[in-house]
């Protein structure tokens, strides 16, 4: 039955992303980690499956049965058969083995607290007493033995002595208790209210507890050590009805034209086979749990919800009907214990079961049949404190085929002051990894002979936002004059975060966030994902205005996924592209492209919040490692400053005697508490500058030691404390200026058109100015303001002579 061993063939796009990272990992992944000039920031996990990887894969049964076209019992063939495994019908010995085909099921959510049972139709009941109850208490009062309560309403007791609506109606009464309802031993039964419920405690999530209800009967019992537990007694075939569509989607026998059901009656054989090899306990055979197989019993609802959900469907029942009795033997004719996981990557652990190529698994295409994992060098050191300075990390495999040479059979972890080995379980156990199956790649620190980086100013939504520890890892190291504002919601303009921030995080949109800031020699904009795309190219012009009135010498925007269809990105994507054809200092990350290949699909999570735009934990992993080598990239071209450049000019300056205006005004003010003039020195402030004024000016440039002209420039300017205030200039008809020469230069570049440059403000520029703030979505008034001027000097700047 088994496939000959052979090497694993994929797809290219499969290995995913390699080439973009390989900059930054290893190319073997069995070799060890090679020396760098530094130690590396941490290790990549690029891993194969979800799940232990041993017997049938559920997504690979999923795709056997619906791409490959194959029968369930091929299909359990495939994962279990040879070496004598058989498919077979229960016997009358295997009855004898469990009397009446009863399971007995330990509710791992119970241990430790009073069995409390509750039925909706008022119809539990206790064999101690005649009549019927809407809730049942057993409290153990010592060992195995218990005081039973009951209540005639469906009402769920505390886990207190003597719980308020209970009345006592035995007491030291030896276990196990055994609590029944009439209906629910009728197998027909469908409304879970017809059924028994168990109490669940109070949690995080579900703060007034929940009702679960089961098939059979419910028990009261103690472990061998005395411990309080709940059990389920119910039919072999009725409890498979709770497994089934918990362990695979009952949505699957829909596929492919009803070809998936293939896939839920291999799962029905699997999961009868193994929760009848079970044996856990003294007091039950198996657990509800991943421990052993998960149970969720017949329906569930919320204390104070009035409505159940139905947890068993009726494609699963049919699979199990279709199956009934079905089981895999060995060689010894004893059922055996048939594993099961998710998705074994596309390779089998092998083990009990044979090692071999899956295509069924390859076919399904499954979320985790690949998957990435970020480990800095800090969460290496923290799992290890006795290896110093992480320097290095070896995998060794199975070399049984497949990528990476097999499943990991061990990880060596090396440091400065020592190593440390560790099974390929174990370390998938110190990290939580998916599946034993992977390989680990270096992420290198940077370069000690790279030029030195200017500050850089990060501004994100929700996408940038969920890999902030991923970008804290492997990013902000290498670069580390680094300020980081993300938040969910944030666009590019308009719309702020959707939550409260705390500091140094700010709140408002895109541009907000760069007006609040000193200006940075870099800025990455992450943003785009919120903002309407017909609105975009205005949105952008307001961040470029913004980042150009900080001086920003280079400014990179982060391109978006086009996978969503919820907005048209790729007019936004044009946009940005249009803005880095016209601008040599904007650049493109152009996530888009290299997050586009088939397989890349499982990057985004399209089941939490929406739509293939936010990432999955594989996708956190890899965006953040694309930012990291697109940086990379330009760092040795000489693209990324060292500093921020000195700012262009503003509107309204430079002052100088004759003007006047409330940036006067303004200026006389600081000027009075700088050199602290009082009395007859004291300045007028009437907005007007004249000889007092301007002897001022000299004195407080003389005193600032800067240049002395008796005109306040850009420096003087900024040195009364005045940065960034341009909110107090307008320019209208009558103004003379040297910023009305700067205007009529911007505004002949982006109306192309032939404009005098004059520094007098006409009823001609007035009507130019007017046509600009109606291309623009400008409120349009043939005033030059602080808006108007930041939008056209951000224009004219992307737009060719």
């Amino acid at each position: 039955m088994a496939s000959p061993i052979r090497p694993l063939r994929r797809v290219g796009s499969f290995l995913i992303f390699a080439s973009l990272v390989t900059s930054l990992l290893a190319s073997a992944p069995s070799a060890p980690v090679q020396a760098e000039p530094l130690p590396p920031l941490g290790v990549v996990i690029r891993g194969h499956g979800n799940g232990h990887g041993r017997g049938l894969s559920q997504y690979g049964a999923l795709g056997w049965a619906t791409k490959l076209g194959t029968s369930w019992q091929d299909i359990l063939n495939f994962y279990y058969g040879g070496s004598g495994r058989v498919l077979a019908p229960l016997t009358e010995a295997d009855a004898s083995a469990t009397p009446g085909g009863v399971m007995s099921v330990r509710l791992q959510t119970l241990d430790a607290r009073s069995t409390a049972v509750i039925s909706d139709n008022i119809t539990a009941s206790w064999s101690g007493v005649a009549g019927t109850y809407g809730g049942l208490v057993a409290r153990m009062v010592s060992n195995n033995v218990y005081d039973i309560y009951g209540a005639t309403t469906a009402t769920c007791a505390a886990d207190t002595d003597k719980p308020t609506g209970f009345t006592l109606i035995g007491d030291n009464i030896a276990g196990p208790i055994d609590f029944v309802s009439v209906k629910g031993s009728i197998p027909t039964a469908i409304a879970p209210t017809d059924l028994l419920g168990v109490c669940e405690p109070p949690s995080t999530t579900y703060k007034t507890g929940r009702i679960r209800y089961y098939r059979g009967s419910i028990r009261a019992v103690t472990d061998i050590l005395g411990n309080r537990r709940t059990v389920n007694l119910l039919n072999t075939e009725s409890y498979l009805r709770g497994v089934v569509p918990r362990e695979s989607p009952a949505g699957w026998g829909d596929i492919a034209g009803g070809l998936g059901m293939n896939a839920l009656r291999a799962q029905s054989v699997a999961a009868r086979s193994y929760s009848l090899s079970e044996a856990r306990y003294t007091y039950a055979k198996t657990c509800d749990t991943e421990d052993c197989q998960v149970y969720g019993g017949a329906g569930l609802r919320n204390v104070g919800s009035k409505t159940a959900s139905v947890i068993e469907d009726k494609r699963t029942d049919q699979a199990i009907a279709d199956t009934a009795g079905y089981v895999i033997r060995d060689s010894r004719n004893t059922i055996m214990r048939t594993e099961f996981t998710s998705s074994n990557g596309g390779r089998t652990a092998g083990g009990q079961f044979p090692a071999q190529i899956d295509n069924g698994d390859i076919a399904a295409d499954a979320a985790l049949q690949s998957w990435s994992r970020l480990l800095s060098a800090s969460d290496v050191q923290k799992a290890f404190p006795s290896i110093g300075v992480f320097t290095s990390m070896t995998t060794s495999h199975d070399g049984l085929g497949g990528d990476w040479n097999g499943y990991t059979t061990s990880v060596v972890i090396t440091g400065t002051a020592g190593s440390v080995t560790r099974t390929g379980w174990q370390f998938r156990g110190d990290f939580d990894l998916n599946s034993p199956w992977y390989g680990a790649f270096p992420v290198a620190a940077a370069d000690p002979a790279s030029p030195p980086v200017g500050s850089i100013l990060f501004v994100g939504d929700s996408v940038g936002e969920s890999i902030a520890t991923e970008f804290a890892g492997i990013v902000t190291p290498a670069y580390p004059v680094m300020n980081y504002q993300s938040c969910a919601g944030r666009g590019m303009a308009g719309a702020g975060c959707l939550f409260n921030v705390t500091a140094p995080q700010i709140k408002s949109d895109g541009v907000g966030v760069v007006n609040s800031l000193d200006a940075p020699a870099i800025a990455i904009v992450e943003l785009g994902y919120n903002d309407d795309p017909a609105a975009f190219e205005g949105e952008v012009q307001q961040m470029l205005a913004a980042l150009i009135s900080k001086a920003v010498q280079r400014v990179i925007f982060v391109n978006m996924s086009t996978r969503s269809t919820t907005r048209n990105y790729a007019k936004s994507n044009a946009v940005l592209a249009a803005a880095e054809a016209k601008n040599p200092s904007i650049s493109i990350f152009d996530w888009n492209a290299a997050s586009s290949a088939p397989n890349q699909w499982r990057w985004f999570d399209n089941t939490s919040l929406c739509c293939y735009v936010h990432l999955s934990t594989t996708g956190q992993t890899e965006f953040a490692l694309f930012l990291r080598q697109q940086l990379d990239l330009l760092r040795p071209a000489g693209s990324l400053p060292t500093t921020a450049a000195v700012a262009p000019l503003m509107l309204g300056l430079p002052l100088a005697k004759k003007n006047t205006g409330a940036m006067v005004t303004v200026i006389q003010k600081k000027l009075n508490l700088a050199l602290k003039l009082e009395g007859k020195s004291r300045l007028a402030i009437d907005g007007a500058f004249g000889s007092g004024t301007e002897r001022a000016v000299r004195a407080f440039q003389t005193a600032s030691v800067l240049p002395v002209s008796g005109i306040v420039d850009r420096a003087t300017w900024d040195a009364l404390g005045l940065a960034g205030r341009i909110d107090l200039a307008v320019l209208k008809v009558g103004s003379q200026h040297p910023a009305v020469s700067s205007l009529q230069q911007a505004l002949a570049k982006v109306l192309k058109k032939k404009i005098t440059t004059t520094g007098v403000f006409t009823t001609a520029l007035a009507n130019d100015v007017k046509l600009f703030q109606k291309r623009v979505k400008l409120p349009v008034s043939g005033r030059v303001g602080p808006s108007t001027w930041k939008v056209l000097t951000a224009a004219a700047a992307l737009t060719s002579p």
